[in-house]
């Protein structure tokens, strides 16, 4: 398969680049606007199904780099053996001889679409979609419930740090009041204790006095 498909491969040999346009399935060319228009007015390729560059872009890589041409004799596929579940090419028909069933490789992609189990294939596939989209919308579903959990504790924190401030403001008022009762009550009973001395002292003087005169 050619790795660029932005140019043109028919301008491309002939040594222009030229922006494609579409794309050849079966020749797995790029082809601008005018090879295209050639391509479908010529007996040998207009048969060939064109799709446009942007829709071959966006097909899914296991689809693009199927190859079509037989790793043995390099020819395009044509024919599908059924024992050996492979296409194969005109060639690849003197090794498969004694095989039993060989169809066209057209005919078999178009009953496979109906058999019972490109069926069962289909089914299998819609549920597996249900089932990613279903995991989908749980992981979403987790996502969103854990940031909520998040704002709740972190809600529930910062009440815990408001209670706790709170209270141990309590405490500090609680324990200041009690410091400054003590205070009071001891400069209370020191001063009692100085006023006794005083009076004691004064009458010391005045027995020393006494004496004296």
């Amino acid at each position: 398969m050619t790795t660029n498909t932005t140019v043109c491969s028919v301008c491309y040999r002939r040594h222009l680049n030229t922006l494609s346009t579409n794309w050849c399935v079966e020749c797995e060319e790029a082809l601008c606007s005018d090879c295209k228009e050639h391509h479908i007015s010529s007996k040998a390729t207009r048969i060939h199904k064109i799709i446009q560059i942007s829709e071959y872009k966006s097909l899914p890589s296991f689809v693009t780099d199927i190859n079509q041409l037989c790793v043995y004799h390099n020819q395009k596929y044509q024919l599908y053996c059924v024992k050996h579940e492979c296409a194969i090419c005109n060639k690849c028909t003197k090794e498969h001889g004694k095989c039993s069933e060989l169809i066209s490789l057209e005919e078999w992609v178009t009953d496979i679409t109906t058999s019972e189990k490109f069926l069962d294939l289909e089914d299998s596939l819609a549920d597996l979609l249900e089932n990613f989209q279903t995991i989908r919308k749980d992981r979403k579903f987790n996502i969103t419930s854990i940031k909520e959990q998040k704002e709740t504790i972190t809600e529930e924190l910062r009440l815990l740090k408001s209670q706790v401030v709170q209270y141990f403001e309590k405490l500090e008022k609680e324990f200041i009041l009690e410091l400054d009762k003590n205070e009071r009550n001891s400069c209370e009973s020191i001063s009692s204790v100085i006023s006794s001395f005083n009076d004691k002292e004064q009458e010391i003087h005045q027995m020393i006095s006494d004496i004296r005169t």
